[in-house]
């Protein structure tokens, strides 16, 4: 399996080297990487990685086959290959999105925020940076804690 990651790996490459920053930009190449590190690492457990190992293979020969006539179907199907991997790893092997905790805690933050200024602050722009800031670093602290454990993509 490692072969096989080095070697989607050197094609992903040669693909940010072509400087056209159409197709780095659709193709979100460095979300690519993250996403095949982890199938990579998963492979040796669970079939279904190691069978979108295989197709991503093929998908990164072909578009580098084609990188200067890629056209729209090309992104789409491209586009479909990563989220159906990243949404395997999500829901099979319970990985997160990086930002995932400070996105959470940042709106649960400001909720908690109001609600206080307004009833113990009676200054809901007192209330709101405060709960903002508290959300802040408690959704910090456990992304950097996921992150630490390798629970991210």
């Amino acid at each position: 399996m490692k072969q096989h990651v080095e070697k989607i790996k050197a094609t992903i490459n040669e693909l940010k080297r072509i400087d056209n920053k159409k197709i780095n930009t659709k193709l979100d190449l460095n979300k690519s990487e993250r996403v095949l590190d982890k199938l990579g690492t998963l492979a040796s457990d669970c079939q279904e990685c190691e069978q979108q190992l295989v197709e991503f293979e093929n998908h990164y020969n072909q578009i580098l086959d084609k990188n200067k006539h890629l056209q729209e179907s090309d992104y789409k199907q491209h586009k479909k290959l990563i989220r159906e991997a990243y949404s395997h790893l999500q829901k099979n092997h319970k990985l997160l999105p990086e930002g995932y905790y400070l996105s959470v805690f940042i709106s649960v933050g400001i909720s908690i925020g109001v609600m206080f200024g307004l009833t113990i602050f009676d200054n809901i722009a007192l209330g709101l940076p405060i709960g903002m800031c508290i959300g802040i670093a408690i959704g910090s602290g456990l992304d950097a804690d996921a992150k630490k454990n390798g629970k991210t993509i």
